[in-house]
């Protein structure tokens, strides 16, 4: 038998006057199920199609009317537009097939899905002058929340594609500046040690950028009306993850505790699992969460990183403003898309102000990195300046020079010995002058020859022994040899034989390297020996190892040992 359906008489039917109307708005609707169209319900709006339908996977019928007058008609300029995440539709004008989205199908095998949005002009011929019909056959086999028609909307083509305009403008500017900080981050991540903090900045970003370009997509009929998730599941998920990665930032930035994670993320979970019961968006209460997160640790390490909690208020308040709609009354808000459309996201406005002070903080932090690379720079020059100075003394060349005069004439053997060892070292020294780090091996050649020549000059046997040290190691230059010179000028006098060992042992999370000399260390003025020498050293530890190396010096039973520590190495 041939289904008719009912049409409602009613006055206060929609009219339609060349304004945007949506139709699904008014309690005009008639809902049918099955293909025997079974009337499950009328006078319904979108909401109440969304409860009756979103119970089951079915065949839907929906028949509305509207009433528009012959002068609108004659304009030619009425669209209809169908905004939705009904899987498939079919929608007819007074008895004639308007548009079709996808196929409407009895099964999830026959049902092919069509695009989120779709927009059609209307033939003047298929429109009344008074009451037209309207009525859409649907289906949810593939996704049996995907009933919502976001609008069944009248209107010209201007007003229609400006909605669209002012709803995906912001998106795609925002999608831009977001894969921006992105890149940046990952940038920052691969170059600066690999901070966990940059990746997940990355992850925050990355997450933005996916949710600005669905939104961008979907208001330009992109998408399809049943993905794997419904559009609006999807947002809350990736804003889910934006928040998770944002709780991580501030927990790896303050270098807070691990119990102190544990349960800002038992919160986290709480929050969301709330949200999703009660149905409520959740934005507002995890950028709070956030803000709570960072002003705790602000307070509990002492104020160091205000950035990010200035920049998370910022988030909190946009989100705040968005969430109650505070300032969309104003006319200012619509006397310019852009500006409209930054207004109607304002949530994602206040991310991308975090976004860009982030970045700020990141290029000051950069600017900050340049200046000590170019001071380390400065220093390491200095460096090679104290490095040659130290070893061209002129007291060390007289004393060579006197010492190899007497032997020339005394001892031609042991003359050439100290020539030999003499070009020795000053070779060495023209090779590592202009490094920052030399093989290990280097360093050991550079002491045995300074000790070969110290030991012709005071007639003594100078020796050095060494133990648990690799040749494949590299350390700054002279640093070994600095001590030996030390030891030999505090430790002994006249023709004393001397000798030192060289030891590295390992820690659980360190290296140690320690020189001992057995010699009777000459203190002056009870301040310990070392002077320039040690200065060097120290200036090279920390040109190699910012921050992470000790030194520890002083008299041992037989002598005296000298040992630097080097964190965080094995």
């Amino acid at each position: 038998m041939f289904f008719q359906p009912c049409f409602s008489q009613d006055i206060s039917l929609p009219i339609y006057q060349g304004e945007v109307i949506d139709l699904t708005t008014y309690n005009v609707v008639t809902l049918y199920k099955g293909e025997d169209k079974q009337r499950v319900g009328q006078n319904l709006n979108v909401s109440s199609i969304f409860d009756i339908a979103s119970k089951e996977s079915n065949q839907w019928f929906i028949s509305l009317s509207f009433y528009t007058n012959q002068t609108v008609i004659e304009q030619r300029d009425i669209w209809l537009q169908l905004r939705s995440s009904i899987n498939a539709a079919e929608v007819t004008l007074n008895g004639q097939l308007l548009l079709q989205n996808g196929i409407v199908g009895n099964s999830k095998q026959n049902e092919v899905t069509g695009k989120s949005l779709l927009r059609l002009p209307i033939p003047a011929d298929m429109l009344k002058d008074g009451e037209n019909y309207i009525t859409v056959l649907f289906s949810n086999y593939h996704h049996q929340q995907g009933v919502v028609f976001r609008d069944l909307s009248l209107g010209s083509f201007f007003d229609l594609n400006k909605q669209s305009t002012i709803m995906s403008t912001a998106p795609l500017l925002f999608s831009g500046i977001f894969i921006f900080a992105m890149l940046v981050n990952l940038a920052l991540f691969f170059s600066l040690e690999r901070k966990p903090v940059f990746a997940l900045l990355a992850s925050v970003f990355a997450f933005n950028f996916i949710l600005m370009a669905n939104e961008a997509l979907y208001w330009n009929g992109f998408l399809n009306t049943a993905s794997f998730m419904d559009n609006l599941d999807l947002r809350n998920t990736l804003e889910g993850c934006i928040y998770a990665c944002l709780l991580g930032v501030v927990h790896f930035e303050y270098q807070l505790v691990r119990k102190h994670f544990v349960g800002v993320t038992v919160l986290f979970i709480a929050a969301c699992v709330f949200s999703e019961i009660y149905h409520l968006k959740n934005t507002l209460g995890l950028s709070f969460l956030a803000l709570a997160y960072s002003i705790f640790a602000e307070f509990n390490k002492g104020g160091k990183k205000r950035v990010i909690m200035s920049s998370l208020v910022l988030v909190a308040a946009f989100n705040f403003v968005d969430e109650y709609d505070l300032i969309e009354s104003y006319d200012f808000v619509y006397s310019h898309t852009l500006i409209t459309s930054l207004v109607f996201k304002l949530d994602n406005l206040g991310m991308i102000l975090f976004a860009l002070l982030m970045i700020f903080s990141s290029a000051k932090g950069i600017l900050s990195k340049i200046r000590q690379l170019n001071q380390t720079q400065l220093k390491l020059a200095q460096l090679e300046y104290q490095f040659v100075q130290k070893h061209i003394q002129p007291h060390f060349l007289m004393n060579s020079l006197m010492s190899l005069q007497q032997l020339v004439h005394k001892a031609p053997e042991e003359a050439g010995k100290m020539i030999e060892a003499l070009s020795e070292e000053f070779h060495l020294l023209t090779i590592m002058s202009k490094q920052s780090l030399v093989p290990i091996e280097q360093e050991i050649d550079m002491c045995r020859t300074h000790l070969t020549i110290m030991s012709i000059q005071q007639k003594a046997s100078y020796q050095l022994k060494v133990e648990g040290v690799l040749g494949e190691e590299e350390v700054p230059p002279a640093i070994f040899h600095t001590l030996v010179e030390n030891g030999i000028t505090h430790g002994y006098s006249g023709n004393e034989s001397a000798e030192f060992i060289l030891n590295k042992t390992l820690t659980e999370n360190s290296v140690i390297y320690s020189i001992f000399n057995n010699g009777k260390v000459v203190e002056n003025n009870n301040k310990k020996p070392g002077g320039s020498g040690l200065n060097y050293l120290k200036a090279r530890l920390e040109a190699w190892k910012p921050g992470q190396w000790t030194l520890c010096s002083g008299k041992v039973a037989g002598g005296w040992k000298t040992s630097i520590e080097i964190k965080g190495t094995r």
